[in-house]
């Protein structure tokens, strides 16, 4: 096995960077597709859609983030039993993972029919705090982004769940080119329904939404049918291990609830900042953070990648008995990742306003004087230059962040970490900034944003901490008997016999 030849510093470097570039890239492109959603409708719809827009994707993946951080644990099973050997067990997780991502996709589909009540209560909090309430027009934007979103959930999560099956078995490269080509399938649906091209209605953010669902299924058909090709299927029995079975799902339960918790509870807590925290001072912060969050995006999705290919190596180490390559491995990614984030944070301090005012569009808004556009657009600016400056200086400890989740991932390890950062985010993300508005109001939208920017490197720390401390390595997914175990019975596979 070349996992096994190790001697070289650098090889580490190059396993992870093989399989941490197509892998980043696929996570960038799915980001870029977000990112040109975002910059299209600033230009093409106008800035109350662009905020509504920001508002409602965030709201609406705190479900989705739930049954996300459930279906990533497909990459630890895949990459754990093809490590050990076992290839037909990898398709049969596969296949549960998608039966899971169509059952979590569809028990959140009702959520499309509170979203009036959802965001109504979001502004009543702000209004009652003394806050610049939401306008009607944004509200209703607001409700039906959602909605779309929403409905659609179970082709995204059908989507990442076969993406992981990828990731798992070492061809990131399929799931890197089948993203690319979705985002390109996303900007011409974008144009044509939100402008009304050709014998379409325009549709504005309604037709940016629907653009998104284009993308994702446009995605979904192409990656199953390369899972069920002809060489994936000899390896992996893809076209014959679809019969139902209670265990795969119990096991990718079991070990992912709490990654999916884990992860909802992350991101409810930035909901809540970006909807309500930030969202108290009003439209200029709102769009000036959406503004910054679209570049943040960038640099964090890409990290994700890096997390997703540290996964399926630590994953595939382990399951190979080599938990010494797979703690290397994670060192490697480490390193990469916080060169990357590193040049991210330079670049958002350098470059932070000509990045702001890329998606500022004030022009052609009624009831504004031009001097009161000017001003307007001038805060903006100064505001979303000021949460770059936040966000480059937590982007390293982004990194490493990610890199050890995505590890402790890969080792099954995800309880401890999921309620360290249930404590973490919700005592520094939402209580800091609780405490920053009350205690210094005049640094508005900033203040949460720097309480936001502690949370990172706490968790960072923390997780460093986990990782290095080595707990994981007692972890068995396989069911395995303990190295040197007297007398051990030999573990019989009976799927792999089937």
């Amino acid at each position: 096995m070349t996992e096994l030849r190790d001697d070289k510093p650098m090889w580490g470097v190059g396993e992870v960077l093989s399989l941490a570039f197509p892998a980043a890239a696929g996570m960038l492109g799915s980001t870029v597709m977000q990112f040109v959603d975002r910059l299209m409708v600033s230009k093409l719809v106008g800035p109350e859609a662009f905020s509504a827009q920001f508002v409602s994707a965030i709201t609406a993946f705190v479900p989705t983030s739930l049954a996300m951080g459930i279906i990533i644990v497909v990459n630890t099973f895949v990459s754990q039993n093809r490590g050990a050997g076992r290839l037909r067990r990898c398709g049969q997780y596969a296949w549960h993972g998608l039966y899971l991502a169509i059952f979590l996709g569809a028990l959140m589909m009702p959520l499309a029919a509170v979203s009036g009540p959802l965001f109504g209560t979001i502004r009543d909090v702000i209004a009652a705090r003394g806050g610049e309430p939401t306008s009607a027009g944004e509200l209703a934007l607001q409700r039906v982004y959602f909605s779309y979103l929403i409905l659609g959930m179970p082709l995204m999560l059908m989507n990442r769940s076969l993406g992981q099956f990828f990731y798992g078995i070492g061809r990131p490269w399929i799931v890197m080119f089948v993203t690319l080509s979705s985002v390109g399938v996303n900007v011409v649906a974008n144009y044509v329904l939100i402008t009304g091209a050709g014998p379409f209605p325009r549709l504005g953010l309604k037709g940016a939404a629907i653009g998104t669902l284009i993308g994702w299924g446009f995605g979904f058909v192409q990656l199953f049918l390369y899972f069920l090709y002809a060489r994936e299927h000899r390896r992996y029995h893809t076209r014959t291990a679809w019969r139902l079975r209670v265990k795969f799902c119990r096991d990718i339960l079991r070990v992912g609830w709490p990654a999916g918790v884990h992860f909802s509870i992350d991101i409810l807590a930035w909901a809540v900042f970006n909807a309500i925290l930030v969202g108290y001072f009003g439209r200029v912060h709102k769009e000036a953070s959406a503004a910054a969050t679209a570049y943040m995006n960038l640099s964090f999705m890409t990290a994700i990648g890096l997390g997703i290919a540290c996964t399926a190596l630590v994953g595939r180490h382990i399951g190979a008995g080599r938990p010494d390559l797979a703690r290397r491995r994670a060192h490697a990614a480490l390193l990469i990742g916080a060169v990357y984030m590193g040049l991210c944070g330079v670049a958002f301090y350098v470059f932070r306003r000509p990045m702001i005012e890329l998606f500022i569009s004030l022009r052609g808004q009624h009831g504004v004087s031009e001097a009161q556009r000017v001003a307007m657009h001038a805060e903006i600016v100064r505001v979303g230059a000021m949460v770059l400056i936040c966000a480059a200086a937590f982007q390293a400890f982004d990194a490493v962040a990610i890199v050890f989740r995505g590890a402790l991932r890969g080792a099954g390890d995800t309880l401890w970490p999921m309620v360290v950062s249930v404590v973490l985010s919700w005592s520094i993300i939402v209580g800091g900034g609780i405490a920053a508005i009350v205690f210094l109001p005049q640094l508005k939208s900033i203040g949460p944003w720097i309480a936001g920017g502690a949370f990172v490197i706490v968790l960072s720390l923390v997780l460093t901490w986990r990782f290095e401390r080595g707990p994981w390595r007692k972890i068995d997914l396989l069911g395995r008997p303990a190295p040197g175990a007297p007398g051990g019975p030999a573990h019989v596979d009976i799927d792999e016999q089937l």
